[in-house]
């Protein structure tokens, strides 16, 4: 018979105490209790309110990590090092598990000795700012390229997780490959792990009932920072493991998925339309001059 696996969750923050203290929240009304709850604080100007916050909702203080350099993953890591559950569950400040997400894990877990991970879904928790919904139309579209239905539990069989924020994984096998330490900037620390799980043969599904609500960038420089970011990490990323991060067994041409999604959308209606339909031409725009910074920032 099976040992129930213990849980650990990582949340990682960044001066966003409110926003923190709805994972929090979410965390302890779970139908499955974690452990611990390790919070890992980048906060440069709110680190006080930060303390307040999780002193408030659990007896764990805040790993500090304060004015670094350092990436996502160096972060992600310094979380699984500092917790102590057989199965470490990311969770990152501006998200809200639903009632039943360490539950999926553990008996995802529970069932399959062998499972080295488990990764969810992010659903968009403000459908109506047009910032927030270009965000996720994109984080969707990446989803439905590997998994078109989103209506099962499906093995993950491309080589790249699509979202460290909405993932379980055993300790021991993240201790084994690890994060792997890059730019701050670097965003791919999800697709990085992923790849080089499937080359060590590693077995990783995806449900789509593990959902947690996200409330994405909603206002234009930091929606387009991180589009640009997003497209130095895949130059980063294509260049590194020689792939094409745009392979996928499902694509959709641009041409059929923009008026698609402008139909689909139904939060943008009337004259909502048309600021949303040049936010999602302009997303995939500023993210080809973030891989263009770093073909140029690697000529020099």
């Amino acid at each position: 018979m099976n040992k129930t696996p213990t849980i650990s969750v990582v949340i990682l923050t960044n001066d966003r105490p409110e926003l923190l203290e709805k994972a929090l929240v979410s965390i302890k009304r779970q139908t499955y209790a974690p452990i611990e709850v390790v919070v890992v604080d980048d906060s440069s100007e709110l680190h006080e309110e930060t303390v307040l916050v999780v002193k408030k909702h659990t007896k764990a203080l805040p790993i500090i990590k304060r004015n670094t350099e350092h990436s996502i993953s160096y972060g992600r890591t310094i979380g699984m090092k500092s917790s102590s559950g057989d199965l470490i569950v990311y969770l990152d400040d501006d998200c809200e598990a639903d009632p039943t997400y360490l539950k999926r894990f553990r008996d995802h877990f529970l069932r399959n000795p062998r499972l080295t991970a488990a990764i969810g879904m992010i659903k968009n928790a403000l459908p109506d700012n047009i910032y927030a919904a270009t965000q996720y139309a994109y984080y969707d579209r990446g989803l439905r390229r590997f998994f078109p239905t989103l209506d099962r539990v499906e093995p993950l069989t491309f080589g790249r997780i699509l979202d460290c924020e909405v993932m379980g994984i055993r300790r021991r096998d993240l201790a084994s490959v690890g994060f792997t330490e890059r730019h701050r900037r670097y965003r791919n620390d999800d697709v990085d792990l992923g790849l080089r799980l499937m080359q060590k043969g590693k077995t990783v599904l995806f449900d789509p009932d593990i959902v947690a609500y996200a409330s994405p960038r909603t206002s234009l420089i930091p929606l387009w920072t991180a589009a640009f970011w997003n497209g130095y990490s895949d130059a980063s990323t294509t260049r590194e493991y020689n792939i094409d991060l745009r392979a996928a067994p499902y694509p959709v041409p641009f041409t059929r998925w923009f008026p698609k999604e402008l139909i689909r959308n139904t939060h943008m209606r009337g004259v909502r339309k048309v600021p949303y339909a040049l936010l999602l031409v302009s997303f995939p725009l500023i993210s080809r001059l973030g891989m263009l910074w770093y073909h140029l920032s690697h000529l020099v």
